[in-house]
C-alpha cells in the first residue's frame, strides 16, 4: 500500500511539473515546416535553461520587437556562422555534417546570404527558419538574438 502511494506522490509531482514549466503553445506559419506544422500545438517547455543550455539543433519560440517566432537554433555564442549560396558554415563545419538536414536546395539566399563570417555574441544564438525557401525572417535579416529573449523549447 505504502510503495502505491510514493507512486501517486511521484506521477502527482510529474504532473505539476509539467504543468508549471510546460504550456500549451500554438503556432502559425510555416516557417518551420515539416518539424513543426502551421496550425498546430505544441508545447512550450520552459525549463530547459535551468538544466542546461540552448544547443544546436534546440527548435525555441523567441520575441524580437514584441512578436513572437519560432525557429532553429544554429549557432550558439562564440561560434562563426557563414551562409553562402547552397552552404550554411559553422565554425568552418557544413550544417548539414551537424546532423542538422533541411532542405537548403533551392533556397535563393538575395539578401539574406551572410559572405562574411559573424562571430555569434556571447549569450546570444544564431536561429534559422527551417522552410528556408519560403524566405522568412531570423537571424539572416535581425543578427543573433540574445538568450533572455528565448521562451522556451517547442515540443
Amino acid at each position: 500500500m505504502k510503495k502505491n502511494k510514493i507512486i501517486a506522490l511521484y506521477i502527482v509531482s510529474l504532473v505539476v511539473a509539467a504543468i508549471a514549466f510546460a504550456r500549451p503553445y500554438p503556432v502559425s506559419g510555416d516557417c518551420m515546416e515539416p518539424a513543426i506544422m502551421d496550425g498546430h500545438l505544441y508545447f512550450l517547455n520552459k525549463i530547459t535553461p535551468y538544466l542546461r543550455q540552448y544547443q544546436i539543433g534546440d527548435i525555441v519560440a523567441f520575441t524580437h520587437e514584441g512578436k513572437a517566432w519560432v525557429s532553429r537554433i544554429v549557432a550558439s555564442e562564440d561560434q562563426t556562422i557563414q551562409i553562402t549560396e547552397g552552404s550554411i558554415v559553422i565554425n568552418g563545419t557544413a550544417l548539414d555534417d551537424m546532423g542538422i538536414h533541411r532542405n537548403w536546395s533551392g533556397w535563393n539566399h538575395g539578401i539574406h546570404a551572410i559572405d562574411k563570417p559573424i562571430k555569434i555574441p556571447t549569450n546570444h544564438v544564431f536561429v534559422l527558419s527551417d522552410n528556408l525557401p519560403a524566405k522568412h525572417d531570423d537571424s539572416r535579416v535581425f543578427g543573433p538574438i540574445p538568450n533572455s529573449s528565448i521562451l522556451g523549447l517547442i515540443w
